[in-house]
């Protein structure tokens, strides 16, 4: 039975499970780092309640936006570098002018990994929480 076109790009393409854990780890000192960050800034700046969080949510989506523009910048997409859900999906291809790149295969649902992953919600919010409250407890 000859191989399917996901089993073929993962020969041509692998990713390597260590590589991912590692870029999974990456991902979250990221996050964790600059919600305490974050924390810090909202303590200093005396944010309460509401407006603490949505400063949070906002620095969060700005940073995620960073490291995805890094990634597709530097390199063929995230994909490269997350697994998403395995599915494969093709850009470009027969349809491209002269020229153009060649059509890449990606994987779709990379972007949830550097968007959402990497305790985002979780791991890098307790950070948030501990340098905002520590730090406006001491400064108030």
């Amino acid at each position: 039975m000859p191989p399917t076109p996901q089993e073929l790009s993962l020969l041509i393409n692998p990713l390597v499970p260590d590589s991912v854990m590692h870029n999974n780890r990456t991902l979250s000192t990221l996050h964790s780092l600059t919600a305490f960050l974050l924390g810090l800034c909202a303590g200093i700046l005396g944010l309460r309640s509401s407006y603490g969080f949505i400063f949070y949510l906002l620095g969060t989506l700005f940073v995620s936006f960073l490291f995805h523009a890094v990634l597709v910048g530097f390199s063929n997409g995230v994909g490269a570098f997350f697994p998403g859900s395995g599915e494969l999906a093709t850009e470009g291809g027969d349809g491209a002018p002269k020229g153009k790149k060649r059509a890449q295969q990606t994987r779709k649902g990379a972007w949830r990994d550097v968007w959402f992953g990497g305790g985002v919600m979780g791991e890098a919010l307790s950070g948030f929480v501990l340098g905002w409250a520590g730090v406006g407890g001491v400064l108030r």
